[in-house]
């Protein structure tokens, strides 16, 4: 076998931000273990977060990112044409599953090819008794590298790398010496929410341990914020305040600084869930709909909240002391360190 890839290919039909989030965890092992190596990303149906809000971040992990190279986007079609790609790759990796886009991407010039498609039916090297059904998204990425190295890979535990100006203004926002809880009560899916009524409970409950409640609001909670300083006047939103809007630095990579500086954070299973795993901080992650053995963020630090432990997928049934116990158990692991 091969032991050095110069040039490899990873396909993916494209990512929206929470996708985006959480895979970047594999392509860091990606990049750590093979160091020297091109690594192209191309989205074949779309575009992803990689060449848009996450652009900061990626560029020292991933060397080339390609929006909707057509590639899957009308298959059938396009079983009868070139591949729009002509240079050849030492390695493919094909992340998703469907039969079609596959053969696509098998028409590639390639030396090494590799997909789960059909139960790696078309992979050159295949793996052992590794089932998709039970593994979570980011096993089934890391299973590439490991086929790669045959077993030896090495994981990454660095944290993201980001511009020093989110750190710069992160400080400033949230300055340190104080202990700050991070809480982020929203999620692209409103039927994932715990109530909104609970998160400030949680949050005064807070405010009596002289801890300083930090919300994380996006657009869609824009709404909220009037409740939430009403109900608890010592709450701070760190990206709502002039000196954040006047920067002109927003979005993912902000939140991701700003988690550097949480104690402890409390999420939604959401997009900002992930941004705050890939902050290093300790999360507690709030499921219902899903199954966090699937989807649960890359979290160096993790505590999942699951409603189903209480007969459903209904949010509200996770009580606020289940929440509040483990916000106490991860200050406490985090004073021992």
């Amino acid at each position: 076998m091969k032991k050095s890839y110069k040039n490899i290919l990873v396909y993916s039909g494209g990512e929206a931000i929470g996708d985006a989030l959480y895979k970047l965890s594999f392509i860091q092992n990606l990049r750590y273990n093979f160091p020297n190596s091109n690594i192209t990303w191309i989205a074949g149906q779309g575009e992803t977060e990689y060449s848009k809000t996450l652009k900061p971040i990626i560029k020292k992990l991933i060397d080339n990112v390609i929006d909707d190279v057509k590639i899957g986007s009308n298959p059938l079609s396009e079983l009868f044409k070139a591949s729009p790609l002509i240079e050849k790759y030492d390695v493919i990796i094909d992340t998703q599953t469907v039969v079609i886009p596959t053969l696509l991407l098998k028409k590639i010039k390639h030396t090494v090819f590799l997909s789960a498609t059909a139960k790696w039916l078309f992979s050159d090297f295949k793996p052992n008794n590794f089932s998709l059904k039970s593994s979570s998204l980011n096993e089934r990425l890391n299973q590439f590298i490991l086929l790669l190295k045959k077993d030896n890979m090495k994981y990454c535990n660095d944290d993201i790398i980001l511009d020093k100006k989110y750190l710069k203004l992160t400080n400033q926002l949230l300055p340190k010496g104080s202990d700050y809880i991070g809480i982020s009560p929203g999620a692209g899916d409103k039927t994932k929410i715990w109530p909104i009524d609970k998160f400030i409970k949680l949050a005064q409950i807070q405010v009596t341990k002289k801890r300083i409640p930090v919300f994380f609001l996006g657009p869609d909670e824009k709404n909220l914020l009037d409740k939430i300083k009403k109900e608890v006047p010592e709450a701070i939103f760190p990206e709502w305040t002039e000196l954040a809007i006047k920067s002109g630095i927003k979005g993912p990579i902000l939140v991701i600084a700003l988690a550097k500086n949480l104690k402890v954070a409390i999420a939604n299973d959401s997009g900002t869930g992930h941004m705050f795993a890939l902050s290093g901080t300790s999360l507690i992650s709030l499921f219902s709909k899903h199954n966090p053995i699937k989807y649960a963020p890359n979290a160096k630090r993790l505590s999942i909240i699951d409603s189903k432990n209480w007969g459903g997928t209904d949010p509200n049934l996770i009580p606020i002391k289940s929440v509040e116990k483990e916000i106490e158990n991860l200050i406490q692991i985090d004073h021992k360190k």
